[in-house]
């Protein structure tokens, strides 16, 4: 059995209004399979089971477990297991989608595994606003490295009061859909170097400054701190052309 860290602890969405409200702003239909992050007390797997295939709820409190499977005791298209999601190994070969509403503390992470671990197509996800917003924002590491992979929208607002206990801040509905990547297997150790010199400004550990100079008229960056990952990958792309 798993042992339950205490920091780990969610605010939960109980109202079925606010619950058909958030849903509403998702993609899923009777033939998607969609693996939840976080069963908490079921309400979100009752409502997903309702509108989908499948569900997959992975919760890693033993006693949400019995409270989820307790809450959809006349369903039979759902499976509860009792793990913790950043332990979970997602199929390889099955078509699935994800939803979740995540704990905080443990956002990068999930978000991480989600992309850089499953093949998931479209992920949906309750995150905290201020931690959506950096999601977007490509003077950080993380969003270069995720936008890569799958293309990044806030959804809606989820206002705190729809949890409980109810948190300091505001929510935001998120959704990582998966692309193509645009950073090939061989180039990704020469991805991630590139981006974290980029956003700690070692330009000149990239670049001489003649090379700097071409790569941002190429990109047509007028502003280094205002740059969009299209642009972003102009530079990568000049970076490898000039050590070649």
């Amino acid at each position: 059995m798993n042992k339950i860290n205490i920091k780990d602890s969610q605010n939960f969405i109980t109202s079925k209004h606010h619950i058909n409200k958030i849903l509403s702003n998702i993609s899923i239909n009777v033939n998607d399979n969609i693996f939840e992050l976080g069963s908490g007390k079921g309400h979100f797997t009752l409502e997903l089971a309702q509108r989908c295939h499948y569900v997959t709820a992975i919760e890693i409190d033993p006693k949400l477990c019995k409270t989820t499977l307790k809450k959809l005791a006349n369903f039979n298209n759902f499976h509860v297991i009792n793990e913790d999601i950043l332990q979970f190994k997602f199929p390889e070969n099955k078509s699935y989608k994800i939803f979740g509403n995540i704990p905080y503390n443990i956002s990068t992470d999930i978000i991480r595994k989600i992309v850089f671990e499953s093949k998931a197509t479209d992920s949906y996800l309750v995150v905290e606003y201020g931690f959506a917003k950096r999601l977007l924002n490509t003077n950080r590491s993380l969003a270069l490295l995720l936008m890569a992979e799958v293309d990044i929208s806030i959804l809606s607002k989820v206002p705190r009061e729809y949890f409980h206990p109810r948190p300091k801040v505001n929510s935001s509905l998120i959704k990582l859909k998966r692309k193509q990547s645009k950073i090939s297997h061989e180039d990704r150790q020469k991805y991630k170097y590139f981006v974290m010199k980029w956003v700690n400004k070692e330009y000149m550990k990239i670049f001489t400054k003649n090379q700097f100079n071409k790569a941002l008229k190429h990109a047509k960056i007028n502003d280094i701190n205002d740059v969009n990952f299209e642009q972003f990958l102009s530079l990568f792309n000049s970076y490898k052309l000039f050590n070649k």
